[in-house]
């Protein structure tokens, strides 16, 4: 037992059925609470050793799921470690590592069920804050490994043939060690928590029947479910979505091309960023975990008070002529600056002083990100209430593949084509328009919290 102030970790019986199942009176597993979150965050480190150094390197060059998942993790870094292998058409190869990546990424939506059934309701704002926390020290960690191996410039020592180890390269070993710890932890210490099921349930759910599923909608369409709270919160969902895989698709690229960067500087500077980015973050989830904040402040506030300094954020970092630069010149040695053979608009666009870009970017995103997270995922939890959250999650999951899947493309083009500004007004506009959908169903969300 251990008994922290305000955080109580309890062990159930041995016996099957109650490691098999939640107790009939609601409470929190904080074991496996635990666990899912050291799960998630060794997952989450895989992804962010990753992604300051993409964009340069190109330019150079049930719980059986979860294990299934961390399989094709590990064959995606054994193929990134092998791209030398590959004379040309290396981005392709990378293309390949990051759809497995993909792939194995999406059996995170097992823990945003699982951490609800091993949660009590009130607990849930704590416990969603325990997977923030991990994340965000994930992206602590994976930053700094790359930080630490800065100083090994592409292409690197040549190890093996052809396996090198630079930059780019040395925090992927790091990601198949992890891979591997990651699938020894949830085959011994996660268990499944679903009622005890009898000999007719499991032999009628081999099949995906339609008489199964004709039942599972009817239960749908009778339900006292709240639809337009639910359409709601899966449509804020996608703003925020948005903003992470605008962030992590296109900030290598303002680094390099607007600030002139070459690769390692991208991969030094980015990975100060984000370690300081999760540092901060860190301590406003810590609040969350330790001192309850998630019930001293109603969630459905914090989440639009958030929503509004992010909208804010965009107008502030905005390329206005008073705080901003003229773009650095290309260099063709580092590939770093603005081509004008790429960008029409490298003379006629600014940048804003660097310092104050990232300085604002650390203050606004470093606590208003995990809040906002947490918050909507403790409401969206409760908006659904006393039924079986997986599919719902999974919805919400699936939302955010497709958006993963498109806001790259989507990103990239309107950067190449017009700069960062109408990116930046477009990001202002999205969650201003969410922070007012948001307070017009206010009244409601708060009913339910």
């Amino acid at each position: 037992m251990i008994n922290p102030e305000g955080f109580e970790l309890f062990e159930q019986d041995v016996s099957q059925e109650e490691s098999t199942s939640m107790s009939t009176q609601e409470k929190s597993n904080w074991r496996l609470i635990i666990v899912t979150g050291v799960v998630s965050c060794l997952i989450a480190v895989e992804n962010s050793v990753l992604g300051m150094g993409e964009w340069p390197y190109m330019k150079e060059v049930r719980l059986y799921p979860m294990i299934v998942s961390r399989l094709i993790a590990l064959l995606a870094c054994t193929i990134y470690l092998s791209v030398e292998y590959f004379t040309s058409d290396k981005r392709y190869v990378l293309m390949s590592v990051y759809v497995l990546i993909g792939i194995s990424n999406s059996a995170c939506t097992i823990l945003r069920g699982y951490i609800v059934m091993i949660s009590s309701s009130q607990d849930r704002p704590r416990a969603f804050a325990i997977i923030g926390l991990s994340v965000i020290t994930a992206i602590v960690v994976g930053p700094t490994l790359q930080l630490i191996f800065s100083g090994i410039a592409y292409p690197g020592i040549e190890v093996f043939p052809g396996i090198r180890f630079h930059v780019y390269s040395v925090p992927i070993w790091f990601s198949l060690i992890l891979s591997a710890i990651t699938t020894v932890i949830i085959w011994v210490y996660m268990t499944d928590v679903h009622r005890v099921s009898s000999n007719d349930d499991e032999e009628s759910s081999k099949f995906i029947s339609l008489k199964k599923l004709r039942e599972n909608y009817e239960g749908l369409k009778n339900s006292n479910l709240k639809w337009k709270l639910i359409a709601v919160c899966l449509t804020v969902k996608i703003s925020v979505t948005f903003l992470s895989a605008l962030l992590g698709s296109i900030m290598s690229i303002i680094f390099m091309v607007q600030y002139g960067w070459t690769g390692t500087e991208t991969v030094r500077y980015g990975a100060t960023l984000m370690i300081a980015f999760g540092v901060l973050s860190c301590s406003v989830l810590i609040l969350y975990i330790f001192c309850r904040l998630g019930e001293i402040i109603p969630q459905t506030y914090v989440f639009l008070a958030c929503t509004i300094c992010v909208g804010s954020y965009f107008i502030i970092t905005y390329p206005f002529a008073f705080t901003s630069q003229p773009l650095a010149p290309y260099n063709e040695t580092t590939h770093a600056g603005c081509n004008p053979s790429e960008y029409s608009w490298c003379d006629t666009t600014l940048a804003v002083e660097p310092l104050f870009f990232l300085t604002a970017t650390v203050l606004i995103f470093a606590p208003s990100l995990p809040m906002m997270g947490t918050a909507l995922d403790t409401v969206y939890s409760k908006v659904l209430g006393d039924i079986d959250q997986n599919i719902a999650q999974g919805c919400m999951t699936i939302m955010d593949d497709v958006i993963f899947m498109i806001t790259p493309v989507l990103t990239t083009s309107i950067f190449a084509i017009f700069g960062v500004g109408p990116l930046w007004i477009m990001e202002a506009a999205l969650f201003l328009g969410m922070a007012a959908l948001w307070t017009f169903n206010l009244k409601a969300l708060r009913e339910v919290e």
